[in-house]
């Protein structure tokens, strides 16, 4: 792996989450899905964003994560600005809200 001065600004990033929902009851999960997808990808015109897309598990193993957030950014630069941009900190805001639990995430250079 290059040293970070070496990728930081020049090299596409890939930025990956797994979500995990609070709420146990099914309807409610649903509708949290759903916003979820739609208020993270509506993020997708922000500046230095390539793709944001947020994908549900197919439920098919127990123990899976249930939601994976899989986005593009042009380089480091464009992810931290993205993760302190009001409209992407008001979408945290309201995952932090009880919406979402654990999460998990991985950031690397796409080569």
């Amino acid at each position: 792996m290059a040293p970070r001065g070496e990728w930081e600004s020049e090299c596409m990033i890939r930025h990956i989450v797994v979500l995990e929902l609070v709420s146990e009851e099914a309807e409610l999960r649903a509708t949290q899905t759903q916003e979820l997808i739609e208020r993270l990808e509506a993020l997708s015109d922000l500046p230095g964003v390539i793709s944001i897309r947020v994908h549900e598990d197919l439920g098919l193993v127990p123990g899976h994560w249930p939601l994976v957030l899989v986005s593009a950014f042009e380089d480091n630069d464009a992810l931290v600005a993205y993760q302190a941009h009001p409209r992407h900190r008001e979408v945290l805001a309201w995952m932090n809200s009880g919406v979402i639990g654990a999460r998990a995430t991985v950031d690397y250079v796409d080569e």
